[in-house]
């Protein structure tokens, strides 16, 4: 609509011209009054991180989310080994400096190296740890900030971008991934890189620039979390087939996106090459997956029944959700019935928009695929089969978890409900203008509209303007909100309230002894093989934190880690492990069952020699004594004592 003729047409001088009156350049302000909401709204997000990880501040590099120590243990050692590598020039893709001297190949590990790359220097000042709780701050905070973004780029209005940025960033999903998945909650490139592939679908840039950007968005979290990078491709796929069903016009022009594709799947392969070459043909390159077929995957009575990391969760709640198999980290899928119901709606009134239909049906997709091969309902296993189980056999979806597609599912419900409140005032109109009037806003910059029925001296200015004033007839100069505003604020607070998250438990990362943090260390001869006990596994981590904070003077047999069996296939720790640690183990588990034989004391030595082993050190354990005495018994003399640890040198 254009505006009537008339000296009422002319803008009657305000704020937006005073840099040009002063000399300024009026650019230059538009822009600083464009990134005003994005500022906001970026520091509100990470406000709330903060909150939501307030317990841990008080000592960031000992301090650790509560509820899964080992997890957390392990990324700490990574973001350790990343650090050490960086600065020692060594190779970041295989270690030996645990599971030695076979190693371990760093791709098939949730390795997260390019965090652990750009916080090298927090590594090394403050700690691993320290870095570890800086990364979940900006996990929530970055991930809510970029699904604002991907609403924002799809004309949303910014109010309601910001409520899909919350029901995105801070969801079930990454609340759970966020108790020891680090890998998992690193999430904003699932709307980043959807947002360059509505880029190149449109094609509102340059193929080429389009390209380039994704395909380096993705070769940047291939090396971050591969499972991520597999869940946006598996939520743009099923995006993109939708859209092609929906307006099959697309297809007369999908020139420009299949090139800006076709570069990007040449960017990111030129980006991630030598590491995927690494991962799939290198020496220690594994096939399958080491957890339970068809184990982790989401309940569909999840969607609704909260677990104890939401604010107002009942204990009855609680305690049903504990059930679940997976346990609270894989707990992913809640939603709450308001965000359902609204959802729902949404999409069956809406569905001529295609935002709406898009995201509606996208997210359905991936809760179905989040169900797994088979249906489970109420931790009752049914058996019936589920999409899921056609591909769960296909290379590289045989290693992903199901459950996890629940991160797409929360990002499209989010843009669902910001799409339903960027339509509400056009539903519900205005107060005192006649229904037919209607206006749209978005992407129509200082747009003026005229209401049917209103005199020709009303002028409306788009909801989205700076200093946006609404005149009617007979009230000069007089400002009016929309009924619709406090209608989506009370239908945004029921849809993300029931979602609310209780701030994060902490506990202490594992205490150090001495030994590792003096020069009593370097006893130890330097870059030898040194079995560390209790012996490292995926339930017992305090030996890789003990290395760690010696700064990797040395390797060690045994630690927390995927890697391929004698059979090639992928196990949590590899091969079987030696005689010798299989008997240490059982000891740190159950106390020593009698005297050491003299068959075992020649096995563990034929194993101390095949394995390089150099040292044995003991920390403090379970059943000490009984573990002090079997190693004596082995190595054949008495530790010294040094530092709060045990050691015995093997010549």
């Amino acid at each position: 609509a254009t505006p009537a003729p008339g000296p009422s047409a002319t803008p009657a001088p305000g704020p937006s011209a005073t840099p040009a009156a002063a000399g300024g350049t009026p650019g230059r302000g538009r822009r600083r009054e464009s990134l005003r909401p994005h500022a906001l709204t970026g520091s509100g997000y990470l406000l709330l991180a903060l909150l939501l990880t307030a317990r841990v501040w008080p000592d960031p590099t000992r301090n650790i989310i509560a509820g899964n120590p080992n997890d957390t243990a392990l990324y700490c050692w990574w973001l350790a080994h990343t650090a050490h590598a960086v600065t020692s020039l060594s190779n970041p893709f295989v270690t030996h400096l645990a599971n030695a001297p076979e190693g371990i190949n760093a791709l098939w590990n949730t390795s997260v190296l390019v965090p652990g790359l750009l916080l090298t220097p927090v590594t090394r000042v403050a700690g691993p740890v320290a870095s570890y709780n800086l990364l979940v701050v900006l996990a929530f905070s970055l991930s809510a900030f970029s699904a604002y973004l991907f609403a924002r780029k799809l004309r949303v209005r910014a109010a309601a971008a910001g409520v899909a940025g919350l029901v995105y960033g801070f969801s079930p999903a990454l609340v759970a991934a966020g108790t020891g998945h680090l890998s998992l909650a690193l999430a904003p490139a699932v709307p980043l890189l959807l947002g360059l592939v509505v880029d190149a679908v449109r094609g509102t840039r340059r193929p080429a620039r389009t390209g380039v950007l994704l395909g380096v968005g993705a070769g940047l979290q291939l090396l971050t979390g591969e499972e991520v990078l597999l869940i946006t491709a598996v939520t743009a796929a099923v995006g993109i087939v939708l859209l092609l069903a929906s307006r099959p016009e697309y297809l007369r022009r999908a020139g420009g996106p299949l090139r800006a594709l076709a570069i990007a799947f040449l960017t990111c392969l030129a980006l991630a090459a030598v590491p995927l070459w690494i991962q799939f043909f290198g020496p220690l390159r594994a096939h399958g997956s080491p957890f339970l077929a068809n184990f982790f995957k989401s309940d569909p009575t999840g969607l609704y029944v909260p677990s104890e990391r939401q604010w107002l969760a009942t204990s009855a709640q609680s305690a049903r959700a504990a059930e679940f198999p997976g346990g609270a980290p894989e707990y992913m899928n809640f939603l709450g019935w308001p965000l359902l119901i609204v959802c729902l709606c949404a999409v069956v009134l809406g569905f001529h928009d295609l935002r709406t239909r898009l995201a509606g049906l996208t997210g359905a997709v991936l809760a179905v695929l989040s169900l797994g091969g088979t249906l489970l309902v109420n931790n009752v296993e049914t058996g019936l089969r589920l999409p899921w189980g056609l591909v769960a056999g296909l290379p590289v979806f045989e290693a992903a978890l199901p459950n996890r597609f629940s991160l797409g599912t929360a990002l499209m419900a989010g843009l669902v409900l910001a799409c339903a409140l960027d339509r509400l005032p056009a539903r519900l109109g205005a107060p005192g203008v006649p229904a037919a009037a209607r206006f749209r806003t978005a992407g129509l910059p200082a747009a003026r509209f005229k209401a049917t029925g209103v005199p020709a001296t009303a002028r409306f200015r788009t909801a989205g303007i700076p200093a946006a004033r609404f005149r009617t007839a007979g009230i000069p100069a007089a400002r009016f909100r929309t009924a619709s505003i406090p209608a989506a604020v009370a239908l945004a607070v029921a849809c993300v309230l029931p979602l609310i998250p209780r701030p994060y438990a902490v506990e202490r990362s594992p205490d150090v002894p001495a030994f590792f943090t003096t020069d009593a260390v370097r006893t130890l001869p330097a870059g030898s093989n040194v079995l560390l006990l209790p012996y490292p596994t995926g339930l017992r981590t305090t030996a890789m934190a003990w290395q760690t904070a010696a700064d990797f003077p040395f390797s060690m047999p045994g630690g927390y880690f995927i890697g391929p069996g004698h059979d090639g296939k992928a196990y949590m720790g590899g091969k079987k492990p030696t005689a010798t640690a299989q008997l240490l183990d059982g000891i740190e588990n159950n106390g020593a069952a009698g005297p050491v034989t003299p068959a075992q004391i020649a096995r563990s030595r034929a194993d101390f020699a095949e394995l390089g082993v150099r040292a044995v050190v003991l920390g403090p354990a379970r059943h000490l004594d009984d573990l002090r005495d079997t190693v004596t018994s082995l190595t054949g003399h008495p530790p010294e004592l040094t530092g709060g640890v045990y050691v015995w040198h093997l010549p």
